[in-house]
């Protein structure tokens, strides 16, 4: 696994583990924190392209040295009907800065006041760490931006996970240029990386729409029997991340009950072809 000398593995496996606990949070159920972080603010959005509803979407939490705010992935039909609305609008917090896929746009913009006022109360001597899974990563990239640009928090550090494409190459070089610490894991064997397709000719729109990824890449590589999707899930990336730092996992794990997934759903594949790993845009 080729990756940035910045990256943290301990960084990637407590936020993978934060993630899931923001999928336990939109199911309702009591977020389980590693000793020393506490919940501080819940964020909801509206999710929806015809008739948007309100859903818990992920949560800041803040220790004696750091802040996360972790953003979870689709869930509902009105999470997948943003997914689907791919058409671009203008980024609307940062001028000239290209254009942002509309439906990730919509959920973050209705979300964006509360979440920027929040952190506006907190300690700019944090060190301010910004995650999300799938829909959740591009609602993290479209935050990331906007937080580095319009609060104190300049130099905010972004994982995120099996996110798909957010935005157009003039958003992706501006964010490239502004959020220096940056790590976009994802699977090889993961479609929804792959998602919106890079471009989109004409006549799809009079000027067509393009798509490319923020920087800087991680590959990983796992391929799971049960279902495709398992290749995706956050849980499967905790377990695949895991395995590059087993010692500080176990200690996360063993001091924080609860906290960490259960990762027995990832089941590795077992076939008579043999994976090779691809790289991805």
């Amino acid at each position: 696994m080729k990756i940035s000398s910045v990256f943290n593995n301990e960084d990637a496996i407590l936020l993978a583990a934060m993630i899931f606990q923001s999928y336990q949070l939109f199911e309702k159920r009591t977020p389980i924190l590693p000793k020393g972080l506490n919940l501080r603010f819940t964020i909801h959005a509206l999710a929806g392209v015809e008739e948007p509803g309100e859903e818990v979407f992920g949560f800041i939490a803040e220790s004696q040295d750091k802040i996360i705010v972790v953003f979870r992935g689709t869930r509902t039909f009105k999470d997948n009907e943003s997914d689907q609305d791919l058409y671009q609008v203008m980024y609307p917090y940062v001028r000239n800065a290209g254009k942002t896929h509309r439906g990730f746009t919509c959920i973050y913009q209705s979300a964006r006041n509360e979440l920027i006022r929040e952190l506006n109360k907190l300690s700019t001597t944090k060190r301010l760490l910004v995650a999300g899974h799938s829909l959740g990563g591009a609602l993290a990239v479209l935050a990331a931006l906007d937080i580095a640009i319009n609060t104190p928090f300049k130099n905010p550090v972004v994982y995120t996970y099996g996110s798909p494409r957010v935005a157009d190459p003039v958003f992706a070089s501006r964010f490239n240029q502004t959020v220096k610490n940056s790590f976009r894991i994802f699977n090889v064997h993961d479609i929804i990386p792959t998602l919106p397709a890079q471009a989109y000719p004409t006549p799809f729109t009079k000027e067509g729409l393009f798509y490319r990824h923020v920087r800087s890449k991680v590959p990983l590589s796992f391929q799971l029997n049960s279902l495709p999707v398992r290749n995706h899930e956050i849980v499967c990336y905790f377990k695949k991340l895991s395995q590059h730092n087993p010692n500080f996992t176990r200690v996360l794990c063993d001091e924080n009950l609860g906290f960490c997934p259960d990762t027995g759903v990832c089941v590795p594949f077992i076939g008579i072809c043999s994976e090779e790993e691809e790289d991805e845009e």
